[in-house]
């Protein structure tokens, strides 16, 4: 009997996700970047470039910071969100695909109406200081950035192939089957998150010290505050979205960026170890994620072990390979196995 093919993966037929969202960006970085040049000279010098929680302005910077920020901002939600969609896509349905193209386009026509509504306010007023968002502009972009982006989710999700059941789903394997390992063995598997994401941490850190040293030409604090916040995305980038899982008698770690000790499940902990197919979907997004299911350290879709615990929530790893994975989850099996049969000895 010849095996039904394998469909390809959601994210390999998504070229509608790519068109809706640079389209949705080209459109509104066009609106920003025509409306500060037809309006320079209807606006006060300096322009406001920042907006308070009631919509005052509340700083000011020149019409060319005002500019590149909601550029910069624009072409990062308009590149990063359909990038990350296409890291979702996951077996079994547990796709967030359109959800994630949505979301991407309804914050780019939200923010670039937000952007929009700041000019209005300002136009032909003498001063920046306390003028306000132009209300109508930022309700009318907010809803057009709802409608938006379920609209555009909608045409992704309808562009998705449908997933046809590969032989042999019906009847999976023995995920946490028990095998017998040697003492001392060790099982180890490197990982890294996408491309687009270890791109992302630089080009935030380098983005964040462009805005500071902008703004503290005026205010230095506003420079050197935004230190710590660089720290952060940096240190991050390097312990979150890269790391080696091993697996042996000490049960399982994952050391992130390939140094920093992090989910250490002692055998005394494992109730079960399972290999399967894990999406960061489920879990809430890359790298050292908390949520309702357990603390993951998660690369993207792909192989992963999830490990259950007497106590507490689980521990979800990604692998490399499912190999790594299914050899991680015999061995922890097998460590919980000879804990209980101790247990029951004695």
């Amino acid at each position: 009997m010849t095996a039904s093919p394998n469909p390809p993966p959601a994210t390999a037929r998504t070229p509608r996700l790519w068109w809706l969202s640079l389209s949705t960006l080209g459109i509104v970085l066009a609106a920003h970047l025509g409306s500060s040049l037809l309006w320079r000279g209807r606006l006060p010098d300096p322009v406001a470039t920042h907006w308070g929680a009631t919509g005052v302005a509340d700083g000011t910077g020149g019409l060319t910071t005002h500019v590149l920020v909601g550029a910069f901002t624009l072409v990062l939600l308009g590149i990063l969100m359909p990038a990350a969609a296409r890291s979702l896509a996951g077996p079994a349905g547990r796709s967030g695909v359109p959800l994630m193209a949505g979301l991407g386009n309804c914050l780019v026509v939200g923010i670039g109406g937000m952007f929009l509504s700041g000019l209005v306010g300002q136009l032909d007023k003498p001063a920046a200081l306390g003028t306000r968002m132009e209300s109508t502009v930022l309700v009318a972009g907010i809803v057009l950035g709802v409608l938006w982006g379920i609209g555009s989710a909608l045409l992704v999700r309808a562009a998705l192939p449908p997933r046809a059941p590969a032989e042999g789903d019906a009847s999976p394997g023995p995920a946490s089957a028990v095998h017998a390992f040697a003492p001392g063995t060790v099982i180890a598997s490197t990982v890294r998150g996408p491309a687009w994401m270890l791109a992302l941490m630089p080009v935030l850190a380098v983005g964040m010290a462009v805005l500071g040293f902008t703004a503290g030409r005026e205010s230095p604090v506003a420079f050197w505050s935004m230190v710590p916040g660089i720290a952060i995305v940096l240190g991050a980038g390097a312990t979150c979205l890269a790391g080696k899982v091993v697996a042996d008698d000490a049960g399982i770690r994952v050391h992130g960026g390939g140094f920093l000790k992090m989910l250490h499940v002692k055998p005394a902990d494992i109730e079960q170890a399972e290999a399967r197919e894990i999406t960061p979907a489920e879990f809430g997004g890359w790298g050292l994620r908390v949520s309702g299911a357990g603390v993951a350290f998660i690369m993207g879709a792909g192989p992963g072990v999830i490990v259950q615990r007497p106590r507490g929530g689980a521990r979800i790893y990604s692998v490399a390979t499912m190999a790594d994975a299914e050899a991680m989850a015999g061995l922890l099996n097998s460590l919980a196995a000879g804990r209980r049969q101790a247990g029951s000895s004695t």
